[in-house]
């Protein structure tokens, strides 16, 4: 099931993280659009700064601020 609970929240990597799209840099910033459990681990959908729109692992990110008015 779809949780928008932290739809519009910024958060940033915790680590460099190789993606289909490429590398994504630690400390590279997105909004995070929906997340989805998934054979029990939750992924996290986000729309980064750098214009990849990539799941990541919750334990990948920390959320850094509230959401963008």
């Amino acid at each position: 099931m779809v949780d928008r609970t932290h739809a519009g929240l910024r958060c940033r990597t915790v680590q460099h993280l190789t993606t289909r799209e490429g590398l994504l840099q630690r400390d590279s910033y997105g909004t995070i659009q929906y997340e989805v459990e998934n054979l029990d681990r939750r992924l996290v959908f986000v729309a980064w700064d750098n214009g990849m729109h990539i799941p990541v692992f919750a334990h990948e990110i920390d959320i850094t601020s509230p959401k963008m008015s």
